[in-house]
């Protein structure tokens, strides 16, 4: 491309065009655009987002249920999480067909219903299972699912309720609470349709069938809880029960310096050197009153005085607590 230098007098003429405002700056790109009205009534959420808590419990559920429904069913189970998807109610029923599982239940002690929908596929594909089968390909027909396999997916999913329970064990104790089960997505609104719920769920895999069971949950049943669902480390209750039992045995074998003040009282020091067998040194505290005992210089307990097998022993009464603590030491 030939480049073209201007001269001086078209360099002036330009300057001087722009100082008048003869010369228009507006960018080609900015003159095409137009404005255009938002529909805020309308408009469709649907975002991917991070929610630590959810993604550890997400985890912890894929880990427990690809052991117990391959145990249970006597076949491996792949199980993948599916993203953390954020949208409104009535968009997210108007993507379940018909017929699908869908359970619709309560975190107790959260507020509000949230749902869980089970795949049609996989819904016959544990009842066939359940009943002896082993086919390799699931038709789902369209119809609805009879008494006697309503019953068997519910023993699936109170079995998933058991593993949701203690997947949210760490991050907040829920318990599952089931309320009822649909079909037709249709009467499973138990929120409004506006309302903006959070999305999470698993992809299952058995050989040649897959399918996905999906958790709903309302963002207002979510609020309460939120510092801890947006906590980025979850750390898991694990106790080594060989470690413990060795860390308390060192603790009961320790030894600790222990006494026990039976009052306080002022004397003179002529009468501290003038002492002798049968005087008597009038304390500040009567005999009912409970004594201090000191372990390691520090107020531990409020016990009685008294004989134990021709032993001075003390009677514990009481434990100090912290407050106490400090007081005592502030009177001392």
């Amino acid at each position: 491309m030939e480049e073209k230098v201007l001269s001086q007098e078209e360099i002036d003429a330009l300057l001087s065009g722009l100082e008048e405002g003869k010369v228009d700056t507006t960018p080609e790109e900015k003159k095409e655009q137009e404005v255009k009205p938002f529909d805020f009534k309308n408009y469709t959420i649907s975002a991917r987002l991070k929610i630590p808590g959810l993604e550890v419990i997400n985890e912890q559920l894929a880990r427990s249920l690809r052991m117990q429904l391959s145990t249970l069913l006597r076949e491996m189970i792949d199980i993948t999480n599916l993203p953390l998807q954020m949208e409104r109610f009535k968009d997210f029923l108007n993507k379940i067909p018909v017929p699908t599982s869908i359970h619709i239940f309560r975190l107790e002690p959260l507020k509000g219903h949230a749902l869980m929908v089970i795949d049609a596929t996989l819904a016959f594909l544990f009842i066939e299972r359940f009943l002896g089968g082993e086919t390799k390909h699931i038709k789902v027909e369209g119809r609805e699912f009879t008494p006697i396999e309503q019953r068997l997916i519910k023993k699936m999913v109170d079995l998933i309720f058991i593993e949701l329970e203690k997947a949210w064990k760490n991050i907040y104790p829920v318990k599952p609470k089931y309320v009822r089960g649909e079909v037709n997505p249709q009467f499973a609104r138990v929120l409004m349709p506006e309302e903006t719920v959070v999305v999470t769920g698993h992809n299952l895999e058995l050989e040649s069938i897959s399918g996905k069971i999906l958790f709903c949950y309302s963002l207002s049943t979510l609020q309460p809880i939120k510092d801890k669902l947006y906590s980025p480390y979850q750390l898991e209750e694990y106790v080594d029960l060989t470690w413990k039992k060795t860390l308390e045995r060192y603790i009961l074998n320790s030894k600790v310096d222990v006494r026990a003040i039976l009052g306080k009282g002022n004397i003179t020091l002529e009468d501290l050197v003038n002492l002798e067998e049968g005087d008597v040194i009038v304390l500040d505290k009567k005999v009912e009153e409970p004594i201090e005992v000191y372990v390691e210089d520090t107020p531990k307990i409020l016990g009685k005085l008294g004989v134990f097998k021709n032993h001075i022993a003390i009677q514990v009464e009481k434990f100090i607590t912290s407050e106490e603590e400090n007081e005592i030491k502030e009177a001392g």
